[in-house]
């Protein structure tokens, strides 16, 4: 049974939109970085703190991460699930490989605290079907 991620937190950067030949496919991945926060209330200041947190890795595959990079910039408050996964890697200068964990995201998903507005695309029953195009004479 997979590890099953969710958190919420804040990306580090713009998605980076990637194209990676996958079984002699070409597949999209954007891949991000996502600090993800603790906060506790802290009754002598009367406010929540950040009391600690994490950075994690994240990667969103197929027409998703598409969007996510078209979508989502540096600091938007986002929530990630997904299932965690622990890879080997070798930082640089190093020779030993030591582990480090990814989250392979089904979803992210933007939080709407900052959002100021949002603009819809068509319904999808509607746009370039056929009594749509009847009705434009087409």
């Amino acid at each position: 049974m997979p590890n099953v991620f969710r958190g919420k937190g804040n990306l580090g950067d713009t998605p980076i939109l990637k194209h990676v030949p996958v079984k002699g496919a070409d597949e999209v991945v954007a891949e991000m970085r996502v600090f993800f926060d603790d906060y506790a209330y802290d009754q002598a200041n009367d406010a929540y703190q950040q009391v600690g947190g994490f950075w994690m890795s994240v990667s969103l595959w197929g027409q998703r991460g598409e969007d996510a990079a078209r979508l989502l910039r540096r600091g938007a408050r986002v929530q990630v699930e997904g299932v965690l996964k622990q890879f080997m890697y070798s930082p640089d200068g190093a020779s030993d490989k030591v582990p480090s964990f990814q989250v392979t995201a089904d979803d992210v998903t933007l939080c709407l605290g900052r959002v100021a507005g949002v603009e819809y695309k068509p319904k999808r029953e509607l746009a370039g079907s056929p009594s749509e195009a009847a009705a434009n004479g087409t």
